[in-house]
């Protein structure tokens, strides 16, 4: 695509439609993150001048929403989607230009994975009590200690965004952030860590042991590490449940196939009212869920997205997403229990967007909060 391409062009439509038809193919895990970063899907919503094809958040979310209706895959989008907002929008905005060259440029190209490692055993959300330390010595160079855990990507990152502690008290003014190079001394990773749900995304931990990186690696400045992970969490909670999206719109047309095509007492299922009610409130989650994650990437492609709407976008989509998922199973009957409809594996899916990038109890406070409760 040539630069400063509209989502509403006949140039972006083509492309989409190209990589559509890809997806399509069921792509290989292996290769489809290289694949999918070489036709430019990881580029979308980066500037020109960043290196990027900037055609806008709305056309990255679109992008993504059709990798996953069309390949089926919903670890795949998920992990790029993490990387897009939590690892290369952070480098973005407050990378220098040398971090561009060396981190931002291959995460775009699909030659480099990366993950953002916030999360601790015992902090979560809360912050104030997030212990890896990082330290300067005397020669400039920060010395960092500490573990995270489910870590998205961890496992076959190249490059880790660090969160880590420089100074006691403040959330706001203790925190600061680190760009940490894999194969890095005193960095080690832990296992993959098992989980239900988001087939082929990785998670793992990591620990720190006195991993020691130059004075070049800190992201922003010392001390703003929490407007690096204000704006991670700004971008990725809006975004972040673009790619189910797609996969709800998968599931509703399978669902429309099986009622069609399957009879019970000499009529289609498709005939019944219970089952029409079904699907249509299938069909209302996802088109509620779809406008208003559209309407937020306009209001990101003209820079007015703060953290109310983040939150709330985040917020409902999930709550469609598991009402959506409420009505599947239902449609199947005892065959939503067979892996070849995916029901379950969709269902799975559904429940674990409630809790990553924040859980629905925490999106709620936030938008509580936006509203002067």
């Amino acid at each position: 695509m040539t630069q400063r391409t509209s989502v509403h062009s006949e140039e972006f439509t083509d492309w989409l439609a190209s990589l559509r038809a890809w997806a399509a193919k069921s792509p290989d895990q292996n290769t489809a993150w290289r694949e999918a970063a070489a036709q430019g899907l990881l580029s979308l919503a980066v500037s020109e001048t960043a290196g990027g094809a900037y055609v806008g958040y709305e056309g990255a979310c679109l992008a993504l929403e059709a990798l996953a209706e069309e390949s089926g895959l919903s670890g795949l989008p998920f992990s790029m989607a993490a990387q897009m907002w939590a690892c290369q929008e952070p480098i973005l905005e407050f990378g220098d230009p040398a971090q561009h060259d060396r981190y931002l440029k291959p995460l775009l190209a699909g030659t480099a994975v990366g993950a953002f490692a916030a999360t601790e055993y015992d902090s979560g959300s809360d912050l104030l009590s997030l212990s890896t330390r990082a330290d300067q010595d005397r020669d400039g160079r920060w010395r960092l200690n500490g573990a995270k855990t489910f870590v998205t990507n961890g496992p076959t990152a190249d490059v880790f965004l660090i969160l880590a502690r420089t100074a006691e008290g403040s959330a706001l003014s203790g925190l600061s952030a680190f760009l940490v190079p894999r194969q890095t001394p005193g960095l080690r990773l832990g296992r993959v860590i098992d989980k239900s749900g988001l087939a082929g995304a990785e998670l793992g931990s990591l620990t720190l042991d006195d991993c020691t990186v130059s004075y070049a690696n800190r992201l922003g400045s010392t001390g703003g590490g929490f407007a690096v992970l204000m704006h991670a969490m700004r971008y990725e909670r809006a975004f972040i449940l673009a790619p189910t999206l797609g996969l709800m719109a998968r599931a509703l047309r399978q669902a429309f196939n099986h009622v069609r095509a399957r009879s019970q007492f000499g009529r289609p299922l498709s005939s019944y009212d219970t089952v029409r009610q079904r699907l249509v409130r299938m069909h209302l989650s996802l088109t509620s869920a779809r406008e208003l994650l559209h309407a937020t990437a306009r209001q990101a492609d003209a820079r007015s997205l703060d953290h109310h709407r983040s939150s709330l976008t985040k917020l409902h989509v999930s709550t469609e997403f598991n009402r959506f998922c409420q009505e599947l199973p239902d449609v199947y009957g005892g065959y939503a229990l067979l892996p070849e409809t995916g029901a379950m594996a969709l269902v799975a899916d559904a429940v674990a967007s409630r809790y990553y990038s924040g859980t629905s109890d925490m999106q709620t406070k936030i938008i509580a909060e936006g509203l002067g409760l």
